[in-house]
């Protein structure tokens, strides 16, 4: 008698201990998938905010400078014709 009211009072230990550690197993699990989900909302914000700058600053920033040293080169390129023209006229001839 005195073994089964033993075996009995450790079977009931074992389903506690169980449940507890079911429990620390559940806990750790949620733990990591809200770690993963934050990472993943993080990595999220920052792609789409880099996007966003992407496209309303830097993209047409870059346009405009672009546009600009286009400007320059064309100016460039005929002061250099007409300076050259000029050295022409005053060359000596042969």
């Amino acid at each position: 008698m005195d073994y089964e009211i033993k075996i009995k009072e450790l079977t009931e230990r074992i389903e506690v201990l169980e449940r507890a550690e079911n429990k620390r197993v559940l806990k750790r699990k949620v733990k990591i998938y809200s770690k993963i989900g934050i990472a993943l909302i993080v990595a999220i914000i920052l792609i789409s905010s880099y996007i966003y700058v992407n496209q309303k600053y830097i993209k047409p920033y870059k346009e405009k400078i672009d546009y600009i040293n286009e400007k320059i080169e064309i100016i460039e390129d005929y002061t250099n014709n007409k300076f050259e023209d000029f050295k022409d006229l005053f060359k000596k001839k042969d």
